[in-house]
């Protein structure tokens, strides 16, 4: 019996690119792009970019987004214009919270131009003729506890509505003492008969004006003879909330409040000087504005005026109550550092316990973690370093965002430390 041989089948023949010559060959089937190193080569080029299947999934899905996505990121255009959008939007909104904050200063500034119900500068309402004190914050010492504001005595003119310097005309110049800290009462002395006629005026009149109840107390300064005059003050300052752990002074940064005192007084020199009687002469002293600021502070500005009171105990000064606190900008600061700090404390945390407890040794070995722990630990704690106005070390944000951070990052160095040394070379190698 005769058997015939059947011929094999040549195989079929499919072209297979050369990617390490550039050219092409018939020789066996491929279905894939070989390099010279035997791997896949990647990315392909724009014309078998432009041969690929559509989006296989269903439309709108997870795994449809996760291929659209990597699809987009082998072409490289919309993902960098993706993160450049994104960045330029993060700085958008960072510039405008800087502007936010300095808009909120201005108005601070504005409400200390303000003096009983009115405005320092136009409002379009006609003011009376007013005499103020005009201070101007030259420094807030956290450590010493004090204020510094230097005073000038400006005044209202009537039907105006702006804040003048005395001292510029000889219809707006004044010698007027200044005493600070003292309580007027009702003159109770006699005066010449004489200097009486020669002023004007009546022993019954001179008895309804206050002086200064202590008659040998120096004044502080003279002021309204030149535009320039000033005197600048000392003004203590304490815990402003009693029992209130956050408000207590530099302990309670950034939410700290700080309260102060002063009480003004300001007799008329030419008209106790002509009648021969020291610091008589009262003069009504309606209030008192605020300029300028201090760095990382807030400083406001309450006034008292007791002339307006009807009885005669209440004298005639003006009590000014100051209360000092920390801007938003320093809150939103000492909180951001706060968030930031902790998001690297769980992130060093959460890496430490994946790959010590959950034993994932790959972590252990490619990637430097003590080194990423060793730095943070010397890291956490500079960030307080450069908060606007940070107090000395033992505040509140101290307990909370400093020393855990450190105790959690220290923990984590000595358990990446020890995994590192109990770590033994495979055998193979």
């Amino acid at each position: 019996m005769q058997v015939t041989e059947m011929p094999n089948p040549r195989p079929l023949s499919i072209p297979r690119r050369d990617l390490v010559g550039g050219g092409g060959s018939n020789d066996g089937v491929s279905s894939t792009y070989l390099g010279g190193d035997g791997k896949s080569s990647w990315p392909l080029d724009s014309e078998e970019k432009a041969g690929e299947r559509p989006n296989p999934h269903r439309k709108y899905s997870k795994k449809w987004f996760d291929y659209a996505w990597d699809h987009a990121v082998e072409v490289g255009r919309w993902p960098r214009v993706t993160y450049a959008s994104v960045g330029f939007i993060l700085i958008m909104i960072w510039v405008g919270i800087m502007l936010t904050f300095a808009k909120e200063e201005v108005r601070a500034q504005r409400r200390n131009s303000d003096y009983n119900g009115s405005k320092g500068q136009s409002t379009g309402e006609i003011a009376d003729f007013k005499l103020l004190l005009k201070g101007t914050l030259k420094r807030f010492d956290p450590i010493e506890r004090n204020l510094r504001v230097s005073w000038a005595l400006v005044y209202v003119e009537n039907g105006t509505t702006t804040v003048q310097p005395s001292g510029q005309t000889v219809n707006d110049t004044w010698q007027v003492n200044l005493y600070r800290d003292v309580h007027t009462v009702l003159e109770d002395r006699q005066a010449s008969p004489a200097l009486l006629e020669q002023a004007g005026i009546t022993q019954e009149q001179l008895d309804s004006r206050f002086r200064v109840d202590n008659i040998t107390q120096p004044p502080i300064a003279t002021l309204g003879m030149h535009p320039w005059d000033s005197v600048d003050t000392s003004i203590d300052f304490n815990q402003a909330k009693e029992e209130v752990p956050y408000a207590q002074p530099l302990f309670g940064y950034p939410f700290d409040i700080w309260q102060g005192s002063i009480v003004f007084a300001i007799t008329d020199r030419r008209f106790s000087d002509s009648l021969n009687l020291t610091n008589t002469g009262i003069l009504h002293l309606q209030g008192a504005i605020l300029s300028d600021s201090t760095l990382n502070w807030r400083i406001q500005l309450a006034a008292n005026d007791t002339c307006e009171v009807e009885a005669i105990e209440a004298g005639c000064e003006l009590q000014l109550n100051f209360t000092g606190r920390r801007p938003a900008l320093v809150r939103f600061a000492a909180i951001l550092a706060v968030l930031v700090n902790w998001t690297s404390t769980i992130g060093i945390f959460l890496l430490t316990c994946e790959s010590v407890v959950m034993r994932r040794t790959y972590i252990l070995s490619d990637t430097d973690i003590l080194g990423v722990c060793v730095s943070a630990l010397f890291a956490l704690p500079s960030v307080r370093a450069i908060l606007p106005g940070a107090p000395d070390f033992g505040a509140i944000i101290d307990l909370i965002g400093i020393i855990p951070n450190i105790i959690v990052v220290s923990l984590c160095t000595t358990a990446v430390a020890f995994s590192k040394l109990a770590m033994r070379r495979p055998k193979n190698e």
